[in-house]
């Protein structure tokens, strides 16, 4: 009897005991991001930083409306038009949002150099034209001097705008927009495969 009593005794803190493990699984952190609103104008680009808490974890990015700004797989945010939207971030049973408010571009005096993404990937022999525009406030400023620095001419050539992929490698490339005595550079890189 007094094995028995022993016993029913011992089930309540047996159960306690699993059912704190189940808990303590069920919460395991699997990644973190530690930005929860942000603010950026039309063409600006950010970059998600996400940690990794739990390793292997694969991390998705989403945007709830593209058209308001996208997501790449990487976690480069670009504003394309003011407005709001909601960027969503996934990684095992971790789902994090970012409150995105997209502010209209302001126009200002100051030369920039407007790219689609800071890195191109291209095949061996491809042509490719890159999407480059040299703008002074709002305004396309069309003739422009562009200048471009390679770090590695043995992997592509740029003729103008175009792009030739000779070898596989990667390089990183700077570009350099001259106007009216004003001069600006933006970097990017080129990896051929």
């Amino acid at each position: 009897m007094k094995k028995a009593f022993l016993s029913l005794l011992l089930v309540p803190f047996l159960l306690a005991g699993c059912s704190k493990s189940s808990k303590a699984s069920s919460t395991e952190q699997y990644i973190q991001v530690n930005v929860v609103e942000l603010t950026l104008m039309e063409d600006d680009t950010y970059q998600i930083e996400t940690n990794i808490i739990k390793k292997g974890t694969i991390v998705f990015y989403s945007s709830a409306n593209e058209s308001i700004a996208t997501v790449s797989d990487e976690g480069l945010i670009t504003a394309i038009k003011a407005g709001e939207t909601t960027i969503t971030i996934r990684g095992g049973k971790d789902s994090y949002n970012i409150f995105l408010t997209v502010n209209p571009f302001q126009a200002h005096d100051s030369l920039q150099i407007v790219m689609e993404k800071e890195s191109y990937t291209l095949a061996v022999s491809d042509e490719y034209v890159l999407p480059l525009q040299v703008k002074k406030g709002n305004e396309v400023i069309n003739d422009a001097s562009l200048d471009f620095t390679i770090e590695k001419p043995s992997i592509i050539s740029i003729n103008g705008l175009t792009v030739t992929a000779l070898n596989a490698g990667t390089t990183k490339c700077v570009v350099t927009a001259s106007y009216q005595e004003e001069v600006v550079s933006k970097g990017f890189s080129i990896t051929v495969y």
